[in-house]
């Protein structure tokens, strides 16, 4: 597939996939948004372009009025890419890795500002399996108050189950009012991308059918050797302990391979923060947007 190389961009497109796997093979990503999957679902929203600059993979943002860039994505000098770019548009780099923000700390020319609220949360795959002392009390109770109310039937998901996946999501966006709010719009949209090309983008997934009815899912897939990251995680919100069912047995089924899970972000929604927070993660993966000093 044939990209455009800079300053030119244009719009990303499936066949682009196998340059990215290759790239992100050589350049093994440690946060959530460096997948394929990530960056092609949310292409509508964020209005993603890219383009090729020596071996990197450039990816742009053209969402709001300042151009907006990812990390490099290849092999070779990302200090230098970086700088070029930002010097050529006056644009800036977001969701930036620590170990790329930290190339730039003594360098007067830039300015580092944390973005908490796209932070990652990383687990231990096994602190969420075995849900073991007191701290997950909470969680263990959540689970056995579930499985006594309902009889339920865990099932991979496949790609032939998309019509029933999306028939739930629409539901919980029903409730959630997605149409009255954007963020929860966007990501609709980007869940019917998922699921639409879910075998093409090499995705793991789960549901929990109580009364033959899925009424909760989850989308992963590997983000590095070490790191599975979870896309997508939904539950009907009137049923207790469905949520914290779901991710446990997807784990039980689906998290052996990996030593972590990556839970994605909380938007600096307090609500999902609290939820994330609550499961004890090991760390956070933070991240940065750099550009020009003032």
């Amino acid at each position: 597939m044939n990209i455009t190389k800079y300053p030119s961009f244009r719009p990303i497109e499936l066949g682009d996939k196998p340059l990215f796997d290759l790239a992100l093979i050589e350049d093994p990503p440690q946060i959530s948004e460096f997948t394929f999957t990530n960056i092609y679902a949310w292409k509508d929203p964020y209005k993603i372009t890219i383009s090729v600059l020596g071996n990197f993979l450039i990816v742009r943002s053209d969402g709001s009025g300042t151009p907006r860039f990812f990390t490099p994505v290849g092999g070779g000098s990302k200090k230098g890419a970086i700088e070029r770019i930002i010097e050529e548009t006056r644009g800036e780099f977001i969701r930036v890795p620590e170990a790329i923000a930290s190339l730039f700390r003594d360098d007067d020319r830039f300015e580092i500002e944390p973005d908490d609220n796209d932070s990652d949360y990383l687990f231990k795959t096994q602190d969420l399996t075995r849900l073991a002392g007191t701290k997950y009390d909470g969680k263990r109770n959540l689970i056995n108050k579930f499985k006594s109310a309902y009889k339920y039937e865990y099932a991979q998901l496949k790609g032939s189950g998309a019509e029933e996946s999306l028939a739930f999501e629409e539901e919980w966006c029903s409730i959630k009012d997605c149409d009255g709010v954007e963020g929860l719009n966007n990501e609709r949209l980007a869940i019917r991308e998922m699921i639409a090309n879910f075998s093409f983008f090499n995705l793991t997934g789960g549901v929990i059918k109580v009364d033959g009815k899925v009424s909760a899912i989850a989308i992963a897939e590997r983000l590095n050797l070490e790191t599975m990251v979870m896309h997508v995680m939904k539950a009907d919100p009137n049923m207790a302990g469905l949520y914290q069912t779901m991710l446990n047995e997807f784990l039980l089924h689906n998290g052996k391979p990996f030593e972590y899970l990556n839970m994605e972000q909380d938007l600096g929604v307090e609500g999902l923060r609290k939820s994330k927070l609550s499961y004890h993660p090991v760390r956070m993966v933070k991240k940065y947007t750099l550009r020009a000093a003032r």
